[in-house]
């Protein structure tokens, strides 16, 4: 129980600490390459978030886990429309390599550990996203996308907010 939090715990200081770079990246990376990492980030957060749900006794947690499917059912939305206003191709959600990572952390553990490993992720998931849509919102290169990112970025704010008192 213990390991896979230190873990989970160590990947959002790693995470919070590249954050200037991702920001940085975010600035120049391509229409397509910032919906393949939003697709990214939804996609991990709605699946983290319902397996959860169907396990969490926690109602702090139940209540997080059902917002996070509900807003990033939306923010996949929002942007799915605006790359069409857009003219870009929606590439098709897939996992990272590091979310794949923690829905195999998440499937392993029960109970407690698994609301603490969620949360944990969810710290780690967020810090990173967050300077992904502000950086995009600022500077890519697709107008429809930008304006996108700019609704998205304060409900990420949101987010991470309330995981800070969790």
């Amino acid at each position: 129980m213990r390991r896979v939090t230190m873990r989970a715990l160590a990947a959002a200081t790693m995470l919070a600490g590249a954050a200037l770079p991702v920001a940085a990246a975010a600035q120049a990376m391509s229409p397509t390459r910032y919906l393949e990492a939003a697709g990214a980030a939804d996609l991990y957060e709605r699946a983290a978030s319902q397996m959860v749900l169907e396990s969490t006794a926690d109602p702090r947690v139940r209540e997080f886990a059902r917002m996070m499917v509900a807003d990033h059912a939306r923010g996949s939305a929002t942007l799915r429309a605006a790359a069409a206003r857009a003219r870009v191709r929606v590439p098709a959600a897939a996992l990272t390599p590091l979310q794949t990572e923690w829905i195999a952390e998440l499937r392993a553990e029960t109970g407690l550990a698994r609301d603490s490993t969620y949360v944990a992720q969810q710290r780690a998931a967020h810090a990173r996203t967050l300077p992904l849509h502000q950086a995009y919102a600022a500077g890519g290169g697709a107008a429809a996308l930008k304006a996108a990112a700019a609704r998205i970025a304060p409900v990420v704010a949101r987010h991470a907010e309330l995981l800070k008192a969790m």
